[in-house]
């Protein structure tokens, strides 16, 4: 036996020798073309224009450089307010900010609570509303999904209140709810609400704020809206047929509307052709749902049965399941059932943003404080979509965890070149390739 074959035995992984000699390192250099993005779109214009005055002229951190801090720390990732600890040294933003160190947990806890000023909330959303009316100019069309989650709390928070929480029923939350665009993926408005908001509550004033974005400059655009049936209710009709918003929402199944459109004599059906097991048939007639609807209203059923179903029928001894949508759109019957079918996807931004932006880590125990912090997440939200699209030109929606991940996490170092700043990024990322196919989009 050859001594090279009795020596070729599995190997531990090497070891290498270690020093603590890199100055200037970072893992953040993808944070560098995005605020080079962030600069054309002219977000730290919009934050001083607002927020530079707020507090005294000596102050060595304006608010509006808080604010823009807040969101840094929400592109890197960080979860907790707490955490922002690991960023405080962090190369390349305190070289962007000019700092040798960013603020402390502090200042940014005490400017945080200063958005309990409604003044000051209100204009941290017309940040948000300026840049997402923008970004809508340019489009013919607008279609609207409005929703509301439900974040768990477990503190003694202002607005922590008992109500709607399917998850953890008894347990005190927030209720936010939010509206989103499906052809820009953008968050056009929000608003946090007590836990023990119904899913309906507010929602004049809400529809009302949304459209005035949506609708920004009078530039006449197409605006559809596919709501839940939580919001069946007259207020919201009467909103979207006033404003000239086209709707198709799902309707509450009650015995009366459920009465009439199965049993019905005269009823007439159409086949519906797809490609599943089992039969598809569409109908829709005018009805007025009494003492809650001042008209009638086009009703559109859709009706299901498979022929496998391993637990029986137990409303409907034919097997049918019935789905039923109120709409002012004369479409075909199946075309408005297709259309509201794909208002699922919001329920992937919620996830995106409870998940990727920590929506539901609330910060404070003030009320007007988390309303700012979420405020700030969704801002950093809508910018990264913008940039994704825009600035990195990609032909695919991927999350913020995966922008964040493929684009931002860059490893770099900053060095010092003809008495300037430089920063070398990693020659293979992807970052790398991204920018070099499109260097003008920044």
């Amino acid at each position: 036996m050859s001594k090279s074959y009795r020596s070729s035995g599995a190997r531990a992984s090497r070891i290498l020798p270690q020093i603590f000699d890199l100055t200037g390192a970072t893992s953040l250099g993808g944070l560098n073309a995005l605020s080079a993005f962030l600069r054309k779109l002219g977000l730290d214009r919009r934050l001083a224009e607002r927020f530079r005055s707020v507090k005294a002229r000596w102050c060595r951190w304006r608010l509006d450089r808080v604010v823009r801090v807040l969101l840094d720390a929400s592109f890197a990732g960080i979860e907790r307010l707490y955490h922002f600890e690991d960023l405080e040294t962090e190369p390349l933003l305190c070289a962007q900010h000019r700092v040798d160190r960013l603020p402390d947990l502090k200042t940014l806890y005490r400017d945080l609570r200063r958005f309990e000023e409604p003044a000051l909330l209100t204009s941290l959303h017309e940040v948000l509303r300026d840049v997402v009316g923008e970004a809508l100019e340019d489009q013919a069309r607008v279609v609207l999904e409005i929703d509301s989650t439900v974040e768990t709390l477990y503190g003694r928070q202002e607005g922590a209140e008992v109500g709607p929480n399917p998850h953890k029923p008894g347990r005190v939350s927030y209720h936010p709810l939010l509206a989103r665009d499906r052809i820009s993926d953008l968050i056009v408005h929000h608003v946090l609400r007590p836990g023990s908001a119904g899913t309906a509550t507010g929602i004049t004033t809400f529809l009302h704020r949304t459209l005035d974005i949506a609708q920004r400059g009078g530039k006449q655009r197409e605006v559809l809206a596919r709501l839940d049936s939580g919001f069946e209710s007259e207020a919201a009709l009467g909103v979207l047929e006033r404003r000239g918003v086209g709707y198709v929402v799902k309707m509450r199944a009650t015995w009366d509307v459920a009465f009439h459109a199965a049993d019905t004599p005269g009823r007439s059906w159409r086949h519906v052709e797809y490609d599943g097991d089992g039969e598809i048939q569409v109908t829709s007639f005018f009805w007025r749902r009494s003492s809650a609807w001042t008209k009638l209203r086009r009703v559109v059923v859709l009706r299901r049965r498979d022929l496998d179903q391993a637990q029986g029928h137990l409303f409907d001894a034919a097997g049918w399941s019935y789905s039923l949508f109120v709409t002012d759109r004369d479409w075909p019957a199946e075309e408005v059932a297709r259309f509201y079918d794909k208002r699922a996807d919001v329920e992937r931004t919620i996830c995106e943003i409870k998940n990727d932006l920590s929506i539901d880590h609330v910060p404070t125990s003030s009320f007007g404080a988390n309303a700012a912090d979420l405020a700030l997440k969704i801002l950093a939200r809508n910018l990264l979509v913008l940039y994704r699209d825009r600035g990195l030109g990609l032909t695919t929606r991927e999350r913020v965890m995966t922008v964040r991940r493929r684009y931002l996490t860059v490893a770099g170092r900053l060095v010092r070149r003809a008495g300037r700043w430089l920063l070398r990024l990693s020659e293979g990322s992807r970052l790398h390739r991204v920018l070099e196919a499109a260097p003008l989009r920044l």
